[in-house]
């Protein structure tokens, strides 16, 4: 597994262009794309923005504590047939804070994505995943296009 940094995310106002979470790892990048709900989530996790009320992402997080859990790491382990496949790795404690169990749970990868950016756990990627649909850092250069819609960004 390979420990994957959150480039950023991007979105656009044409709905012919969807949003993309960008993973990079080494000159690698792992592009991912996500709902327009889902890419907001990220952001606003990113940025540590408060919405005042607790977001769906927010909830995961409050339901994980009150049980004694701690998302250490969220891990895309799979593409198939064009399809990012992802887990959740979850550590519970006894009252004593003893792990009790070890959780692994199913989840879309910007689900996951959006929770690890609130609680600043690891995010992972299988290397077989990046191998087929990750990109060069240096093929991601700037086009013309996308210094137009560099306002749309977050």
């Amino acid at each position: 597994m390979l420990e994957m940094d959150i480039l950023g995310v991007s979105i656009s106002e044409e709905q012919h262009h969807p949003p993309v979470v960008l993973l990079r790892h080494g000159d690698r990048v792992l592009p991912i794309v996500v709902g327009r709900a889902e890419a907001q989530a990220i952001h606003a996790g990113m940025i540590h923005q408060d919405l005042g009320r607790p977001m769906t992402h927010d909830l995961i997080c409050n339901v994980l504590a009150g049980l004694r859990g701690e998302l250490k790491s969220v891990t895309i382990y799979k593409l198939e047939n064009e399809t990012f496949y992802a887990h959740l790795n979850v550590e519970q404690q006894s009252l004593d804070g003893q792990v009790e169990q070890v959780l692994r749970i199913d989840s879309r990868p910007s689900d996951g994505i959006a929770i690890a950016t609130r609680v600043g756990c690891p995010i992972f990627a299988a290397e077989e995943v990046l191998e087929i649909a990750g990109q060069d850092v240096a093929n991601l250069g700037p086009t013309d296009e996308d210094e137009e819609e560099e306002e749309d960004e977050f």
